[in-house]
């Protein structure tokens, strides 16, 4: 193990027009920097199975967020994340950001769970456009020397082998509303994390991971089929 880095520059943001006596969605724009395990969720520091620094200067872990962890960033700027897996440094076990080639946070802890998992450089985004570099060269250079991602050692590699030729599976569960169904669904998403749930309170809660606001209250829906009636 050694420590590594990747960087990421918003090259563009677009700012969505609001339609007239809705509410305001925030944050309009979002971009979230880190590391998460294979198979974790999309969005990036909504589980334990990643942790992510944002543009808002924070650093979320283990879903709790603290802010002013780190300096903000915004368009035109490059950060990189850096994690440092190195046993023999005083900063082991840590992930930090750099902002232009500048230290931009002090190290932050990487959660006991996630040490000695294998590790993959992770973004999160919204209504910005990013470019994404792994190395071998930076573009932003830090003070000392540190190998991009693209570059590292073989021993520091783990491949995830391709699954090229596998069928998909479907499954369709069958249930009566009221009767625990969902509680069904939830054992087996915890014994099958390779699937994927496609229902109304997955959109739901894909919706307000992404920024949505949550539903007005008095508009209907129930546990089994919630309402998704926005902003």
């Amino acid at each position: 193990a050694g420590r590594y880095m990747f960087e990421v520059t918003i090259a563009d943001s677009v700012h969505p027009q609001e339609p007239q006596g809705g509410r305001i969605q925030q944050p309009r724009q979002l971009a979230r920097v880190g590391f998460s395990t294979a198979g974790s969720s999309l969005f990036l520091g909504c589980d334990m199975s990643g942790f992510c620094f944002d543009d808002e200067g924070s650093f979320t872990s283990e879903k709790t967020r603290k802010k002013g962890a780190a300096s903000k960033f915004s368009r035109g700027r490059t950060v990189g994340v850096l994690i440092n897996l190195d046993g023999t440094s005083p900063n082991a076990n840590t992930v930090s950001l750099f902002k232009d080639g500048k230290r931009a946070s002090a190290p932050q802890s990487i959660p006991e769970g996630l040490r000695g998992k294998a590790l993959f450089p992770t973004v999160t985004f919204k209504n910005v456009a990013v470019q994404v570099n792994f190395g071998p060269v930076p573009k932003a250079s830090l003070p000392f020397v540190c190998r991009m991602v693209a570059d590292a050692a073989a021993d520091d590699v783990e491949l995830a082998p391709a699954k090229a030729g596998e069928k998909p599976e479907v499954v369709f569960p069958v249930g009566l509303p009221g009767t625990g169904f969902f509680d069904w669904v939830d054992m087996f998403k915890e014994k099958h994390p390779e699937y994927v749930e496609l229902s109304d309170r997955a959109v739901a809660e894909w919706a307000e991971e992404s920024g949505a606001l949550p539903p007005r209250s008095g508009h209907g829906g129930s546990m089994d089929k919630p309402e998704l009636r926005f902003g």
